[in-house]
């Protein structure tokens, strides 16, 4: 009896050894691929590649100003009439009026 209770004493070290150490590979194994990564260093682009990189993006940006211009040319909300010049302008001048007389 004695004998099962240590050699169960000992099966239970031993397994608790292991989860330790399985919780510590993964940091180990980490650090390790870490150490051992290498970064990669691309070559510089020709200036001429930057070039029609950068002329790309530009007449990308230009046709999509032109198409927001277009939209907002096309979709304008209404007008409202009781909103004209002659009738705002009809406004201040009663408000101006009517100020001038207190």
């Amino acid at each position: 009896m004695r004998a099962l209770v240590v050699v169960l004493a000992a099966v239970m070290t031993l397994a608790g050894c292991a989860t330790i150490q399985e919780s510590a590979s993964p940091t180990t194994r980490l650090q390790t691929e870490l150490k051992h990564k290498r970064f990669v260093v691309l070559p510089r682009p020709t200036p001429d590649a930057v070039e029609t990189d950068v002329a790309a993006v530009v007449a990308e940006l230009e046709a999509t100003e032109r198409r927001g211009e277009l939209v907002n040319q096309v979709i304008q909300p209404p007008r409202r009439p009781d909103l004209d010049e002659t009738v705002s302008s009809g406004i201040q001048s009663r408000n101006l009026g009517q100020a001038l007389t207190r």
